[in-house]
């Protein structure tokens, strides 16, 4: 785990939960459904497990094309660390021979593995996205809510859990239902959407509509991250296709940003100046969008001078892309090359400005 800023550390510890930035438990683990305990479905059930986990952890284009991913597949139970069986049948299986089967993979082996190939990792160290999401049934259009829609939120969790995602709902509150309207969620102009979604702090936000058709559902997503906006749609199938074609959307985009080649990367160390910072809400917050960058492996406090906070970054990777990830997210913005005390920037430092809370 990247390390906390030493006079910092039991705040963030008491606030690390409500942050954007998330600790997903269980990359490695995954259920599925093995046809029966005969050695050749197990094989096919552990393959499946295993596609199900190089998914959520390797960035890149089609990830199961990659020399090393095939490599994995082929030898899935290679990297079984453990697996183990339901102890009743799956009821949907008229055989009776079905079981649901939990498959964990030793982590640090197939990481080795993995970390051979061209493709990025994404680490366990993921941002929250608020997830806006409207019903469309029997012509009715109304906000998901969980309390209110249980089968679909365990239908979502399901589909999250699968890709690795760390989603938050929005209140939904009287506060909230008097400024944004189910138009809002839909509409090609997003910006009352992105106001109200400013209260959560988050960096990415997935905005969805689900429709029940005769036999089917159907899904249409936007989803807003690091100033832009990418849009898609699925073909009618079972519930769970419509939500994780969702979750696979914001997973390739996230993971395209935030995933680490490990093998390649130069480690180095910068000086970082923060100007604007004016309590410890805002030291708080820009913690948290530090310590959440997968390049940075450590950070430490230096002092204050001139009207800027001073760091000392440890980090791995190239210079250029770990300076565009710092203004990513809408928390900081680089400040050309303005130092401390009006003074030229050094190579290895750089120069940012916090920015208001949307």
């Amino acid at each position: 785990m990247k390390s906390l800023f030493r006079v910092l550390a039991v705040i963030v510890y008491l606030c690390g939960s409500s942050g954007w930035a998330a600790e997903v438990k269980g990359l490695f683990e995954t259920e599925v459904i093995a046809k029966s305990q005969r050695p050749e479905d197990i094989e096919v059930a552990i393959k499946e497990a295993m596609t199900i986990v190089l998914q959520r952890v390797l960035s890149g284009s089609d990830v199961l094309d990659d020399p090393v991913a095939k490599t994995a597949l082929a030898q899935a139970r290679f990297y079984v660390k453990q697996h183990q069986y339901s102890l009743v049948e799956k009821t949907s299986d008229a055989s009776g021979q079905a079981r649901v089967m939990r498959v964990l993979f030793d982590e640090t082996r197939l990481l080795n593995l993995l970390s051979t190939g061209r493709l990025g990792i994404w680490s366990e160290i993921r941002p929250e996205t608020l997830l806006w999401l409207v019903v469309d049934e029997q012509g009715k259009r109304r906000f998901f809510k969980p309390e209110l829609m249980p089968s679909l939120e365990h239908a979502i969790s399901r589909a999250a859990k699968q890709q690795g995602l760390p989603l938050i709902f929005p209140l939904l509150d009287l506060e909230e239902r008097a400024q944004i309207a189910v138009h809002d969620v839909l509409s090609a102009y997003p910006e009352q959407l992105l106001d109200i979604s400013g209260r959560y702090d988050v960096v990415s936000i997935l905005a969805g509509r689900v429709a029940r058709q005769a036999d089917c559902w159907q899904a249409d997503w936007a989803f807003y991250f690091d100033g832009g906006v990418q849009q898609w749609s699925n073909s009618c199938g079972t519930l769970h296709e419509a939500l994780l074609s969702g979750m696979r959307g914001v997973y390739t985009r996230l993971s395209h940003y935030y995933g680490v080649k490990p093998d390649i990367l130069e480690r180095g160390m910068m000086m970082l100046n923060i100007a604007g910072i004016a309590g410890m809400n805002d030291i708080t917050r820009v913690t948290r969008h530090i310590e959440s960058l997968p390049m940075v492996k450590s950070v430490a406090w230096l002092s204050v001078r001139d009207g800027f906070n001073r760091y000392r970054i440890n980090y791995e990777g190239d210079f250029s892309v770990f300076r565009h990830a710092l203004g990513s997210g809408g928390v900081l913005e680089p400040m050309g090359s303005v130092g401390v005390g009006s003074g030229e920037l050094s190579s290895d430092e750089l120069s940012f400005r916090l920015l208001p809370m949307r």
